[in-house]
């Protein structure tokens, strides 16, 4: 309201009176703020409390939408979404299923060896590091413990068996939530369009279309490296003789969904495994992971990223090691396609905005 010219209210001017307001609008904004405070407060303990479910749900959600590819290739041969979306995810439960089945078998026949031979296997490896080995020795040849607890024993039992229960439970649930946006992620689209103004559904409808294409080809190439170093894995450890090829194998799989850090951690271990046979082993094993690195990073990865997006290491690498550190291993998982997305959104709105200016 212009005050200019306004005729005086109690003998006062107007802009007496305003000034004397002003410390309600300032407590009336401290209000606001502290009330947007507490929600957003409270907004993050019911995130912290239901941690899990937004885990499962992100986790499904991420597979609905790296199955998309596949289901869009399908869906261009004729075939239904939810007839095309339920073959795709059979396939992939059955391609995931064989590793994880092959590794409960090793770990059932071989881990009860592994753990009986854990300190023959810790000599060996000691042997064949001189007196770096012998330094070690001192250090592991503490004093066993005379007797075993029982309650201690079957307290490890009851947490295992718990844990197992859980880990089971969540799997079954995130196969049948990411079944489901599997199926429905056009809906869930053009569900999200809705909340846009129609103004901008058209640019963000294309915005989203390349974050699903993105973020699926993404996922698809990270799993199919990751398929194949745990092959390779396998196959070199049967080759030397390298003890628990199948388990090493899986193992490394899993690490390699990883970008980046999961096979050079993987080959990490697998070096160490190595070493109980031999130091000339270790040292071969230590050389096959850098070149496979290397062959990864200048000749497989690009040729896998040509047909999805090639991301810089400059941004790959602070994005895992960011997701790593705020939510642990779920953190680095997310943390490449969460890099895409902002890629994406910076380049279509950031950009034209500040060209405009």
């Amino acid at each position: 309201m212009d005050v200019k010219g306004a005729v005086p209210i109690g003998g006062q001017p107007v802009e007496q009176v305003v000034n004397v307001r002003r410390p309600r609008s300032v407590i009336a904004f401290a209000c606001w703020f502290a009330l947007g405070v507490g929600v957003a407060y409270l907004g993050f303990v019911i995130v912290e409390k239901l941690r899990t479910i937004v885990y499962l749900l992100a986790f499904s959600l991420l597979i609905g939408v790296t199955l998309d590819p596949l289901i869009g290739f399908l869906q261009r041969r004729g075939m239904r979404r939810s007839a095309a979306a339920l073959l795709t995810w059979l396939g992939v439960v059955v391609l995931l299923a064989t590793p994880f089945v092959l590794a409960v078998d090793a770990a059932t026949t071989q881990l009860p060896a592994l753990i009986k031979s854990v300190p023959e296997l810790i000599r060996n490896a000691e042997s064949h590091l001189g007196v770096l080995g012998d330094r070690l020795a001192a250090v592991t040849d503490a004093p066993a413990r005379g007797s075993v607890n029982p309650t201690e024993v079957l307290d490890y039992v009851l947490t295992g068996g718990a844990l197992l229960f859980t880990a089971v439970t969540d799997i079954v649930v995130v196969a049948f939530l990411s079944l489901y946006f599997a199926i429905e992620l056009p809906h869930l689209r053009q569900l999200a369009l809705k909340a846009v103004p129609a103004s901008r559904q058209v640019r963000t409808a294309r915005i989203l279309d390349e974050l699903i294409v993105l973020v699926g080809r993404f996922m698809l190439s990270t799993v199919a490296i990751a398929i194949l170093v745990g092959l390779s894995t396998a196959l070199w450890a049967l080759a030397w003789g390298i003890p628990y090829p199948v388990l090493l194998g899986a193992l490394v799989t899993v690490l390699s969904l990883v970008p980046v850090i999961g096979s050079t951690v993987g080959g990490a271990v697998v070096t160490l495994v190595a070493l109980t046979v031999g130091l000339p082993t270790a040292i071969i094993t230590l050389i096959f992971y850098i070149s496979y690195r290397m062959a990864e990073d200048y000749l497989i990865q690009p040729r896998m990223m040509k047909y999805s997006v090639e991301l810089p290491g400059v941004i790959t690498v602070p994005s895992v090691i960011l997701g790593g550190a705020m939510l642990g291993v779920p953190g680095a998982l997310f943390g490449v396609p969460m890099a895409l997305i902002l890629r994406v959104l910076v380049r279509e709105l950031v950009f034209p905005a500040t060209d405009q200016a």
